[in-house]
């Protein structure tokens, strides 16, 4: 009798222990509209819940077709600024074409974005934001101002992020995140690019639009 006691005991404490909440669920506040969104969720990372921006080392493959394949991190030295970033280097191969990029955190650590990139004659980036980081709120929009160089010419960007489902359950993935990204050059008239990514704990991006 006391045996078949302990072992239910055992067994509530499991169940207990198996209903308590995960960093993901606690990332998210109902009440507030907001969620806290680390770098763990935009590359596919294990994370244990901390709010803050951490570094998950590692070799990172995001689930969609033609995904891309994030490794990191490492220093960098920017070639404009001279400053020394912890990057991560992001490569996918797609249209007939390789595309190697390297991200770092933005110094507000709102966002992530390119600082390189090898398409379009892009030599350098700075501040770009292209996907959040940080606390958010449901339907959030942002836009940053950032510069890149082509060359030795400089242009000024403007990156748009908006949140369009802050945690919502996508293909049996719990706790996805959906935003969209807009880009334009700054002071011109139309959209130079608009995606809408969705990301899933552990998995990055799910799906692109």
């Amino acid at each position: 009798m006391i045996r078949l006691a302990a072992v239910a005991a055992l067994l509530v404490a499991g169940s207990a222990m198996a209903a308590e909440p995960d960093g993901w669920d606690q990332a998210y506040n109902a009440a507030a509209g907001t969620r806290f969104i680390p770098l763990q969720l935009i590359i596919g990372g294990e994370w244990n819940g901390e709010r803050s921006i951490t570094y998950p080392k590692g070799t990172y493959a995001e689930l969609v077709d033609h995904g891309s394949i994030w490794v990191g991190p490492r220093t960098w030295t920017h070639p404009k600024t001279g400053e020394a970033l912890s990057v991560y280097d992001r490569s996918r191969t797609g249209r007939g074409m390789v595309t190697d990029q390297i991200f770092a955190v933005r110094k507000d650590q709102t966002a992530i974005g390119r600082v390189a990139d090898n398409r379009y004659g892009i030599t350098a980036c700075d501040q770009e934001a292209k996907y959040p980081l940080g606390l958010w709120r449901r339907g959030e929009s942002r836009t940053y101002e950032y510069t890149c160089w082509y060359g030795e010419q400089v242009r000024a960007k403007l990156a748009t992020i908006t949140i369009r489902d802050l945690d919502f359950d996508y293909g049996g993935f719990r706790h996805a995140l959906r935003v969209e990204w807009v880009l334009r050059d700054k002071g011109g008239s139309g959209v130079i690019d608009q995606r809408v990514y969705t990301f899933a704990p552990g998995k990055g991006v799910v799906h692109l639009r």
